[in-house]
């Protein structure tokens, strides 16, 4: 049955004992086993005229002209089909609108399961399913997303599409994950660098997870420093490639360019929690309150950390 609301959110939270996805009141919440470390520990999105309903695994919250959806589905046997069921229902809801955002969290992502990483299943899978519903042209319609690990059993998926296309963009300086060679896998990671919907006036931008890559290596094993500065010189080329340098000035916070706005940094080691708010304030002037920190294994097991970003432009930058 479905719940007509004019006031809801979708409450994300860090720090949960297990995966949740729930409808509470006119809230629809997803609670997310991966420890907390500093920042906002609840991120959430205000819904206004949503009709919030069930659809198989997702629980959907539709506006006039965005769909927010999270599912929560067993994947503690190998993970490929997990992803694959998961991706096909995803995509078959979304038909007729056009992916922006995806968000996955995926249950001991590093480990090796039936001859495969855990995170090459889930790309097998999710690869499948946008062959399966897009075909030659499945390419072409891949959303900004992230994979990071998460405690327990359960693949958990979060995305949001709208009726507007996005424009979507890639580093030149990286090799598009989506033409990864094979050395990461039988198929490779699905998803663009960066999506902006909207090119005039309110922009949104989202800035998918982020991480010390040069063309398709991963650089700075062992070096958290090095990881740093690539990951940040990676994110300025993006701001940039999508015309919106300003979004990494604390001043644009402070003017009102940036209406909306969330970084959330993915670390491996706890332990370097300190020395990366340090660096990460220092080179951008943002403060605790606008970095949400939690500990997370990341795709690639030589790397360390990883920052993804969304935000809502005023105007044109």
């Amino acid at each position: 049955m479905a719940v007509h609301t004019s006031n809801s959110q979708l409450a994300v939270s860090y720090g949960a004992a297990r995966a949740e996805v729930a409808v509470s009141g006119q809230s629809l919440q997803v609670k997310l086993p991966m420890p907390w470390l500093a920042g906002p520990q609840i991120e959430s999105i205000r819904l206004k005229e949503a009709e919030i309903s069930q659809a198989g695994a997702f629980v959907l919250a539709t506006q006039e002209d965005l769909i927010f959806g999270a599912a929560m589905v067993d994947a503690s046997e190998k993970l490929e089909g997990a992803a694959e069921s998961t991706y096909r229902e995803l995509l078959n809801l979304s038909t007729g609108w056009h992916l922006h955002r995806v968000w996955n969290y995926v249950p001991q992502i590093n480990e090796h399961q039936a001859g495969l990483e855990r995170y090459q299943q889930f790309n097998i899978g999710r690869w499948v399913a946008f062959e399966e519903h897009f075909g030659r042209e499945l390419r072409s319609h891949m959303p900004a997303a992230s994979a990071v690990g998460i405690q327990g059993g359960h693949l958990v998926t979060i995305f949001v599409a709208g009726k507007e296309k996005p424009l979507y963009y890639e580093n030149p300086a990286q090799v598009p994950a989506y033409h990864y060679p094979a050395d990461y896998g039988p198929r490779p990671p699905g998803f663009a660098r960066g999506v902006v919907i909207g090119e005039e006036g309110e922009r949104t931008l989202y800035l998918s997870g982020t991480a010390s890559i040069e063309g398709h290596r991963s650089i700075g094993e062992g070096d958290w420093a090095l990881q740093f500065r690539t990951t940040m010189q990676n994110i300025r080329t993006m701001m940039d490639r999508m015309d919106a340098p300003e979004a990494l000035k604390v001043e644009s916070w402070k003017n009102g360019l940036i209406q909306e706005g969330t970084f959330k940094c993915y670390l491996r080691h706890p332990e370097f929690l300190p020395i990366i708010q340090d660096s990460l304030f220092e080179v951008t002037g943002l403060t605790e309150d606008q970095v949400a920190f939690v500990q997370a294994d990341i795709c690639r097991p030589e790397l360390d950390l990883e920052i993804e970003a969304t935000f809502k432009l005023s105007r044109a930058s």
